[in-house]
């Protein structure tokens, strides 16, 4: 019983240190992200809820951006969603399939308008694929 006393609170320790050492999606979807199959196009997303699309390094569009459980009629309380809102209140929704998972540095995310899969890397995958080349 005692070794149950004692194990009972380290686990829960155990568990606290391994949850503030996973950052959350809305930190680590923060910087530039870079289209895998056209690297002219960069999504850089900000602190303040702010994402700016840019086409050779011409901004074209800025959103504001949420990360939740659910976007319209989405919700899933296992999985993650990007609601980009634009100046006049449009909205479109992303599933979030993984941010840098494994430090890959890779975004990916599915389109839920028409479920078309997109693919981003980030500024440090781009510079260790220009090292290798």
């Amino acid at each position: 019983m005692k070794k149950l006393l004692f194990m009972l609170p380290l686990l829960f320790f155990v568990s606290a240190v391994f949850a503030q050492n996973q950052d959350p999606s809305s930190k680590r979807i923060l910087g530039n992200w870079y289209s895998k199959t056209n690297l002219s196009i960069k999504w850089t997303f900000t602190q303040n809820g702010r994402v700016y699309n840019y086409n050779k390094d011409r901004m074209a569009v800025m959103y504001k951006y949420t990360i939740s459980h659910s976007c319209q009629n989405f919700t899933d309380d296992t999985a993650e969603f990007i609601t980009l809102m634009d100046k006049d209140g449009n909205q479109f929704c992303f599933k979030i399939n993984g941010i840098n998972e494994n430090k890959n540095g890779i975004l990916s995310l599915t389109n839920l308008s028409n479920m078309q899969q997109l693919v981003f890397v980030n500024d440090a995958s781009l510079k260790n694929a220009q090292q290798i080349q």
